[in-house]
This record gives C-alpha cells, structure tokens and sequence, in this order.
C-alpha cells in the first residue's frame, strides 16, 4: 500500500502522468498535453448481478478537458504483483467509466427537458473514449494473462468456431523491469530517471554510471525521493528529503545533487557514530571535536542530545 501511494503521488502531477502515457503508451507522440488534463474521481460503482452496487477504486484518473467537454479518459493501475483477473479488473473499470459519462449525459438531458427516455441518451450524443494503463513493477515477467481469452477455457473441438465471436479486452501493460531502453529514452519527466533505476538496478555499474552523468532536473523531488526509496529499498534517499527539497527553493535539483547529498549524509553519520562512540568512553567534548574535525558547537550540541537520552 505505501508502494503504491509514494507512486500515485508522483504519477498524479499532470507533467508526469501525460509524459507515462505519451511515452509508453503512444509510442512518443503528444497526444496528452499536461495543461487540458483535470483529475477524476477514482471511485467508481458498478451492479452486481443481483442488482446490489460493488464499489471499486481505480489508482489514478484523469480527463483530458477541451472546450468544456471530456475529449479522452485515462486511468491508470500500478501492480507491484501479478494479478490473473486484471483484464476482467479493468474491464469493470472501463464499464463503469461509460456508464458515468451515460448517467451524465441521462441527468443533463432531464434538466434541459429533453430526456431520451427510451434510448437512455440520445442518437447524436457520444462517450469520451477509455482508456487504461498497468504499470507493473515486479521482477517476475507477466506472461499471462494479457487479454480475457488468457482467462477463458475455450472447448478444444469448436474453439476454433467460437473464438472469433468471443469478444477480448486486451490489457495496456507495461513491465516496469522490461521497458526497453528506446521507450525509457522517450520520457522526459522525473519518471525517465525512476525508469531507468528500475531497469538497472540488476547492474549496478552501469546504473552508477548512467545516474552519475544525469544532468536532467528534478521537478518534484520530495515525490520522486519516496518512490526511489521504495523501489530501492534504500530509506537514505527518503532521509535527504528535507534538506534536497531545501536546496530545489535556491537552485535545480539533479541525480548529481541527490548523490552528492546522500554521500555527505553518510558522511555527516560516520561522524555521528565516531562521536557517540567517544561520548559513551567519556572522552571531552573538545577532544571529541579535533579528533572528528567537526565544529565544538556541533559536538556540544550532540552531547547534550545525548545526556538527555540517558536521563
């Protein structure tokens, strides 16, 4: 759960979230522009087949708004297991996508004293299409399912006859750990670098390589250091937070920054631990302070802290 909420928060800028769809879904071309996209509920409700109503709760959802009218609707899911019912998942999903635009359209037709009563809206009157991502995380590979017929048993001897007349939904899956590098180099937003740690993070070399040469800035770096920890593992890059989140008010943040700082934060509790080692053999403080080559008032500051503990 913290997974996917470090994520959602990251994903929910609108520069991010256009930038995962245009990159990874729309092969490059800008077909979602950051300025027309507006958030949509994530709740949404479908009819069980007795008629009572099932609640269900998408990651994200946003709308790309034109001129007062919904033009394209797109959500988006991140697993970090695989899941053998998700086509079916997202069906529901996209179902109950339509069937909001349709009781919309239903409740703007009363009001207007137009209602079409028996065709619920009305010939000329249309749906903003849907369309939904997965982005899954894990390292094991999702090979299936990729579409509902991965789910269904068809009959061996009339699968052949029937198959054509089974209507699929295929899903839009991205596997995070397997993204190539040519669909990694079209990102743009801080989700490019997080792309790349993820498909690196098995080649540690080439990763320090790449993440040292990285100049590109960082637009939302208190987000992109969570979700860095998390799929890292490694709570350091969440530790530098508060300082890096600092320094973006005075200047651009990149990798170079975050490393640079993550070192002096290792640095700065090396020294820390040295101290505290010589605090417990009661050496003096000013001792303490020539030995680290660390400030008196910084060493004093961290006894006292230290006394108080003990008290």
């Amino acid at each position: 759960m913290k997974e996917d909420i470090s994520k959602k928060r990251l994903e929910e800028y609108n520069d991010v979230y256009a930038d995962i769809f245009n990159a990874l879904l729309f092969g490059g071309e800008k077909i979602l522009e950051e300025e027309y996209l507006v958030p949509l509920p994530t709740e949404s409700f479908t009819r069980n087949t007795d008629g009572s109503l099932r609640q269900g709760s998408r990651d994200i959802r946003k709308a790309d708004r034109r001129n007062g009218r919904y033009r394209l609707i797109c959500g988006e899911e991140n697993q970090e297991n695989r899941e053998n019912t998700m086509p079916q998942r997202i069906m529901g999903y996209d179902y109950a996508a339509y069937e909001e635009q349709i009781r919309t359209l239903v409740h703007q037709n009363k009001a207007t004293g137009k209602p079409a009563i028996t065709k619920r809206i009305h010939d000329d009157q249309r749906l903003a299409p849907v369309i939904t991502m997965v982005l899954y995380w894990g390292e094991e590979e999702w090979s299936r399912p990729l579409n509902l017929h991965d789910m269904l048993e068809f009959p061996s001897d009339i699968e052949e006859q029937i198959k054509p007349f089974v209507a699929d939904y295929p899903l839009n899956l991205i596997q995070m750990a397997r993204l190539p590098r040519e669909a990694r180099e079209r990102l743009t937003s801080d989700f490019r670098l997080l792309a790349e740690y993820v498909a690196l993070k098995n080649h540690p070399e080439e990763l320090k390589q790449y993440m040292e040469k990285q100049r590109q800035v960082i637009r939302h770096p208190e987000e992109f250091l969570d979700v860095l920890s998390t799929v890292s593992g490694d709570r350091r890059y969440r530790s530098i937070r508060e300082q890096i989140v600092e320094r973006a008010e005075k200047e651009d943040v990149t990798m170079c920054v975050l490393i640079d700082e993550w070192e002096n934060r290792g640095i700065q509790k090396g020294i820390e631990t040295v101290a505290r080692n010589m605090y417990l053999r009661n050496m003096t403080p000013e001792d303490t302070a020539a030995i680290c080559e660390e400030s008196l008032e910084q060493i004093l500051s961290w006894f006292a802290e230290w006394d108080r503990e003990a008290r």
